[in-house]
Formats: structure tokens, C-alpha cells, sequence
């Protein structure tokens, strides 16, 4: 969930539709959560599961009240013939009703877990666990974009060594914070990194 500056109130979450399709839907209630609005699908993925994907949404809201929301989905594999594979994607809605089409944000490996916030000059800031070459490690992505076009996200590794997992990003006024588990479950830690802000070209989305 999350909570626009004029006090509405916003929820995604990942709907089993008919058939096992477990695509994200989204809903809003503008008089503080008495009611809410019929759900709609953020996008047409049709990710057909016969169980829990352990991979749902994440959702901010920024200043204008535009709601941006970010999730992972099964695609298919980079060659014809190829295993699906997970992707991680974007999406925004100025109102509420609809969302702009899917796009697909850069990863290495399988992402999970994304977690997103609003930076303090508007801009989107992501993170999210994504595994590769027998281990996991934590992504901060950040939002490019003129408000014209698609909008793209550069990447920077955080983690060091080993396996990190569930990032959360919480903005400053000219930082970001993501913290993660790391280690072994037996011998877990926390990890928490401080991000300056960085202007980007093109702007915010």
C-alpha cells in the first residue's frame, strides 16, 4: 500500500484470476479507506501458476499523485525453445484507471523482491534481490526519463561477497538508505548503505 499527498490511499497486490493467472491488480480509495475503487490489472502478463509466486509488487505515489508500480513476471526464455524466465517491470498511472504499458527494467539473473520509493527531487529509486551465478545480490535502480517517453533505470550493484536478499529503500533529502539481509540464514546480518543523490540526465519521470 502507500499514500498519495492528498490523502488518498493505494494498494497492489497479486490477483489469482481465472485460470491461475497471477497478474498484479491495483485499486484506490480517495475517502480514506471507506471504500475502494473496482481493481483493475496493472498489465496483461498472464503468468499461469499453480501455486505462490512469493513475488508481489511494490507501490509509491509521488508528489503529483502519479502512482508508480513495479513487479516481477514470468516471460519467455532469450532463445526460442529456451526455459521462461523472470523479469522485472514498471509501470505508472496519472489516474488512477489506467497504466502506461509494461517496461522491462534491466536485470542480470532472476529479480525478486523489488521495493521502491520517491527520492526527494521526484525521481523513482528501486532495489531488489536478483540471482546469478549461484548467489543473490541487491540492485539499486534509478528512474530516467523526460516524461515523454519510455522510462528506463540504471543499475548499481550493492552488496559485496555472498548472498544478500529482501532490500528495502527509504529517500532522504539527498540520499537514499537500503538496507538487506546478508550471509547465510544461520549467520545473517543486516547491511545498510547510504546513496547520495546523483542527478541524472533526461530528467524525472
Amino acid at each position: 500500500m502507500a499514500a498519495g499527498p492528498d490523502g488518498s490511499l493505494y494498494a497492489a497486490w497479486r490477483h489469482v484470476y481465472p485460470g491461475n493467472i497471477r497478474d498484479i491488480a491495483f485499486t484506490v480509495s480517495r475517502d480514506n479507506g471507506r471504500t475502494f475503487t473496482a481493481p483493475i490489472r496493472v498489465s496483461d502478463d498472464r503468468w499461469v501458476l499453480d501455486g505462490c509466486p512469493e513475488n508481489g509488487p511494490a507501490i509509491a505515489v509521488d508528489q503529483r499523485n502519479r502512482v508508480h508500480v513495479m513487479w516481477p513476471t514470468l516471460v519467455g526464455g532469450p532463445a526460442p525453445g529456451s526455459e521462461p524466465t523472470l523479469a522485472l517491470f514498471y509501470a505508472a498511472s496519472d489516474d488512477g484507471r489506467q497504466f502506461t504499458p509494461r517496461t522491462r527494467i534491466a536485470t542480470e539473473g532472476l529479480p525478486r523482491h523489488p521495493q521502491i520509493a520517491i527520492d526527494a527531487h521526484g525521481a523513482v529509486v528501486a532495489t531488489w534481490d536478483e540471482q546469478t551465478k549461484g548467489t543473490r545480490r541487491v540492485v539499486l535502480g534509478r528512474a530516467v526519463g523526460s516524461g515523454r517517453g519510455p522510462v528506463r533505470f540504471t543499475r548499481e550493484i550493492l552488496s559485496g561477497p555472498g548472498a544478500a536478499v529482501y532490500p528495502v529503500v527509504a529517500a532522504l533529502e539527498n540520499a537514499v538508505v537500503v538496507a538487506w539481509t546478508s550471509g547465510p540464514p544461520e549467520r545473517s546480518t543486516i547491511r545498510v548503505e547510504r546513496v547520495p543523490w546523483r542527478a541524472t540526465a533526461g530528467g524525472t519521470p
